[in-house]
């Protein structure tokens, strides 16, 4: 009986883990301005929020900034110099 809660425990936990997302920040500092959040690409092991910057002058040459965060616990994991060292993962993700 110990075993089958056991298993049934662990299945449980693995399922609420595979549902974990996390929230991108609304925006980054580029360039001494706020960047709003553009889009947001979650992916099983890093989700990848991305920042489109206006630039003025540039020919209506846009860029974007990227940070990615490790899906299961929010630390950084690349990107941009300024995105925020940690976001926030929710338990459940409702697209």
């Amino acid at each position: 009986m110990f075993t089958s809660r056991f298993i049934i425990f662990a299945l449980l936990s693995l399922l609420a883990g595979a549902n974990a997302c996390v929230q991108c920040p609304s925006s980054v500092k580029v360039n001494n301005s706020a960047t709003e959040l553009s889009k947001t690409l979650p992916d099983v092991s890093v989700t990848s929020c991305i920042y489109y910057v206006y630039t003025p002058n540039s020919n209506n040459e846009d860029s974007s900034v990227t940070c990615q965060y490790d899906t299961s616990n929010g630390k950084l994991s690349g990107g941009y110099k300024s995105c925020p060292a940690t976001a926030p993962v929710k338990n459940q993700c409702w697209t």
